[in-house]
Formats: structure tokens, C-alpha cells, sequence
């Protein structure tokens, strides 16, 4: 399984779900009867539900299945894209102010940054 942590799985249409990482206790009582595999960095599962792989949405607790098979499932899985990020789309940005202090930035913690404004 260790194979799979860092990567995304890429379903047949180039939808990628993950990054998959190990997963932490405690689980969501929603999932609790399910065998938990994996998890990603939203809070979302990975689920062995009768030998199908099931993606679990923590937000509105929907299952999609991504493979009928615990080998299909690592076979799909993948380096995440890359996103190109043009500075032209950025619009706001909130910065943590903790964090910011560590790149000697000082901003206002009740002031949104707009290029706009």
C-alpha cells in the first residue's frame, strides 16, 4: 500500500482524487463498518467496500466508486498534475499572520489583500 501515499488516483475520464495518504484515528462514524484505506488531505477516505474502492466525500457523504479491485485502484494511481497558476487569476489572498512573519511580512490580520482594490 505504501506504493500509493503521495499519489492521486486518475479515474478513466482524468478525474484525480487524493493526494492518498496513510490514514489517522479516530474515522468518521459514517465509515466506521467499512475497512478505511487510505485518506486524503481534505478529509475524505478511501474505502474497500466488498473488494471495491470507494471514495468517500466527508462533506456530503457520498461513495463513488473508483475500481472494482484493490489492484485496478493501484494501478490508476499517479504522480498528481502539475497546476500552472497564472498571476494574472489570482483575485485575494488571505494570509495566516503567523505565517507570514516567518518571511518577515507584517500584514493587517483583518485586511484581505485584493489586486483590485
Amino acid at each position: 500500500m505504501n506504493r500509493i501515499f503521495g499519489k492521486v488516483f486518475k479515474d478513466d475520464v482524468g478525474n484525480e482524487f487524493g493526494v492518498i495518504r496513510k490514514t489517522t484515528l479516530p474515522f468518521p462514524e459514517d465509515i466506521s463498518e467499512y475497512e478505511v484505506i487510505a485518506e486524503d488531505e481534505c478529509g475524505n477516505y478511501f474505502l474497500n467496500i466488498s473488494d471495491c474502492i470507494i471514495f468517500w466525500d466527508h462533506e456530503t457523504n457520498t461513495k463513488v466508486e473508483l475500481s472494482k479491485t484493490l489492484h485496478e485502484f493501484i494501478s490508476k494511481c499517479t504522480q498528481p498534475s502539475e497546476i500552472e497558476l497564472d498571476p494574472s487569476d489570482i483575485i485575494s489572498v488571505w494570509v495566516d499572520p503567523d505565517f507570514a512573519k516567518e518571511f518577515g511580512i507584517s500584514p493587517n490580520p483583518n485586511k484581505k489583500i485584493n489586486k483590485n482594490t
